[in-house]
This record gives C-alpha cells, sequence and structure tokens, in this order.
C-alpha cells in the first residue's frame, strides 16, 4: 500500500520526465513484468499484496462489511475483465501516453475507482475474481507455478497441474485466456520487420490516403488507428481457429462433447506456451532496462535527491547478450510447448473417456500447439537477426 500510494504520488507530483520519475519504469518493469515472472515460477504473490484488496479489507474492518446491493449477474462472468484487459493492453501497446507519469497517475485513480465501486457493490471476493484484471491476469499465471495455496497451507505441486480443470471455462474466461495469449504475441509482432512491411504498405495504399487525410484533420494519429484496430482483430482470428482446431478434436474425439465444452476444456492448456513466451520475450526487457529502478529509488520524483547514493548507478547493457536471449527463447519455449501437449493430453483422458478417442483428440491440438511454438520461435529471431 506504501508503494501504491507512492507511485501514484510521484505519477503527480514528481518530474514528468519519464526517465527522472520512478512511476514508468515501476510500473512498465518492475510490477507489470515482474510480478509475472514471480506469479509464474512461484506462486500467486499479488493475492498478498493486491493494494486494492488490501485497502479495501482495511475499510471493511474499520467501518463494516458492505451489503452487496446486487448480486453478480451470471451472465456477466469475466467480461469486465476482459474488457479492462483488452484497454490496459491499448495503454501498453498503443497509446502513446504509457510513459506520462500524470496519464499514469489518473488512470490508476481511475481504475481504483472501478475496483472499489465493483467491490462495493457485488462484493470483494467476486469483483476480484471476475473484474479486476491483474488478479485475473497473475492468478492465472500462478496456476502454473509449482507451489499452489489450498485453503491455509501452501502446498506443493508439478509444474502446470494447477491448469486442470475439473468443469470447463466459460465463454468470457475462455476469450480472457486468449486475449492474454494474443497481446503478449501482438507485442513481439510489432517489433518485427513483417509488421513494419504492413505498415508501410497500408501508409502507402490508395483506397487509405483518404481515411488517413480525414484522421489528420481530427489530429488523431492513422499509425495508432491502425494498431488498435489490429489489437482487436487478431484476438478475434485466434478465437476463430482455436475454435476450429477444438471443433475437430470434438469430432475426432467421437463427437459426444460438445465443441463448446472442448473449447473450455482445453484453453488452459494453451497457457504454458503463453507463460514461456512471456519469459522469453520480456527476460531481456527485465534485466537491463529494469535496471533503471535503481538510481530512481534513490529520486523517486525527480526532485535531485540521492536517498540511497545510487544516482549515479549506470545501466549494464553487457548483463545480457542476444546468444542468452535467443538459447534461453529456445529452450523455454520448448519447455513451455511439451509441458502444454501433457497438460492437454491429461486433459483429453478426462474428458473423451475411451483411450483411442482421447489419443485421436490430441491430434488437432498437437498441430495447434506446433504452429503456434513455431511462430513465437520466430517472432523471437526476428528482432535478434535483424
Amino acid at each position: 500500500v506504501v508503494i501504491f500510494g507512492l507511485m501514484v504520488i510521484a505519477g503527480l507530483f514528481g518530474d514528468p520526465d519519464p526517465s527522472k520519475n520512478i512511476l514508468p519504469t515501476f510500473l512498465w518493469v518492475v510490477w507489470w513484468v515482474g510480478m509475472a515472472f514471480i506469479s509464474a515460477l512461484f506462486g500467486n504473490l499479488w493475492a498478498l499484496v493486491n493494494p486494492w484488496k488490501v485497502l479495501f479489507s482495511w475499510f471493511e474492518t474499520m467501518f463494516g462489511s458492505f451489503r452487496h446491493t446486487r448480486n453478480y449477474p451470471i451472465w456477466l462472468g469475466r467480461w469486465p475483465a476482459v474488457i479492462l484487459f483488452l484497454a490496459f493492453a491499448w495503454l501498453e501497446l498503443v497509446s502513446e501516453q504509457a510513459a506520462h507519469p500524470a496519464t499514469l497517475a489518473i488512470l490508476i485513480i481511475t481504475y481504483s475507482g472501478i475496483t472499489w465501486f465493483g467491490m462495493a457493490i457485488f462484493g470483494r471476493v467476486t469483483w476480484l475474481e471476475n473484474g479486476e484484471i491483474f488478479t485475473a491476469f497473475y492468478g492465472l499465471f500462478a496456476r502454473f507455478a509449482p507451489i499452489a495455496r489450498n485453503a491455509e497451507r501452501l502446498d506443493l505441486q508439478l509444474p502446470a497441474m494447477g491448469l486442470l480443470d475439473e468443469r470447463p471455462a466459460s465463454f468470457s474466461a475462455v476469450c480472457f485466456v486468449l486475449l492474454l495469449l494474443t497481446t503478449v504475441t501482438f507485442d513481439g509482432i510489432l517489433e518485427t520487420p513483417m509488421w513494419l512491411g504492413i505498415l508501410d504498405r497500408v501508409s502507402n495504399s490508395l483506397t487509405m490516403q483518404s481515411t488517413a487525410i480525414a484522421l489528420q484533420l481530427t489530429k488523431t494519429d492513422f499509425i495508432v488507428v491502425v494498431k488498435s484496430i489490429a489489437l482487436i482483430v487478431f484476438p478475434c482470428i485466434f478465437l476463430g481457429i482455436f475454435y476450429v482446431f477444438s471443433h475437430a478434436m470434438a469430432v475426432f474425439g467421437g463427437g459426444r462433447v460438445p465443441t463448446s465444452d472442448v473449447v473450455g476444456y482445453f484453453v488452459m492448456s494453451l497457457v504454458p506456451i503463453a507463460i514461456a513466451y512471456h519469459i522469453s520475450h520480456y527476460l531481456s526487457y527485465l534485466l537491463i532496462t529494469g535496471q533503471k529502478i535503481i538510481p530512481l529509488i534513490s529520486d523517486p520524483f525527480g526532485f535531485g535527491w540521492d536517498l540511497f547514493n545510487t544516482v549515479g548507478y549506470q545501466v549494464d547493457i553487457s548483463i545480457v547478450n542476444a546468444k542468452i536471449v535467443w538459447y534461453t527463447a529456445v529452450i523455454t519455449i520448448v519447455i513451455g510447448h511439451v509441458l502444454a501437449v501433457y497438460i492437454a493430453h491429461v486433459m483429453a483422458t478426462r474428458v473423451f473417456t475411451e483411450r483411442d478417442a482421447a489419443l485421436r483428440s490430441q491430434m488437432p491440438m498437437l498441430i495447434l500447439m506446433v504452429a503456434y511454438t513455431m511462430i513465437s520461435l520466430w517472432v523471437m529471431s526476428q528482432p535478434i537477426v535483424n
């Protein structure tokens, strides 16, 4: 809670230069990337330190629990988390305001209001599960970790075993998982020469020139519009592809399990590949850019302080090189792929009662996973070889 308050104050009253203000570096590197690493490798730390949850719990302790004015509608599912996560992904990957401290602070305050309002209306636990995007995101990654919390104790489990479900995920939960997968992949695609080629062709297209001129008149960035459309279209394409392969699994499995259930049962098996790609894609970012937090902790507001005598620290870019990044990416993605195939196989033996049907059902899934792994490795290689 102290760190949360410090970040908001730094954003509102600190130096507007992102390189001199602690908020952008802490938000995007230490918290967003670092917490994802911790969640996937060790467990759900976010469940303990979530400042919105902690502050709301303190308020309930002091003034009494809220009487929820409404029951959470079943049809609403996890759609609030899907919509809010899409907005967060747009801020991170598309918006040009993602590094501005004041903008980030205002957005944090706005999101805090939405979160606390949702908790007050529907209940703390209910809203955290369905509407608080970081609880959903880090909780999903934590299901991969070898440490799991059951009741009041911590248990050890094999990696990725927490992703096995007894019931199929709802359609909104499926959309959240696929949105998570595609936004991480989309972030990598934005760094490839292929994406630059697409932007160049779209910008020079005769059919788009009138649209570009109209956007210029309204002072709207054409590239931002193209990225925004791609950010929406890309998950929809991936959802369609996954649905087609899930239908093939249902058919190969004997046709007794509905396609909608197959989609819900097997979507979690893609999470290990997503985690592997997340680690591979952001490892160098965390190790190199993350070093900027060292001088910033001595001068978080950019006022010229040197609280811990670290202001003079210089980022060491030799801490990791392209060869280490590439081999780490290959090893991590292959391991993630193997675990994903295993999770899908275990789930198939539960969903399809006959052994032959379970094995046949995995042929389409295996093709999809291999294709996704190949795409991930290709995306990873582009910034390195070019």
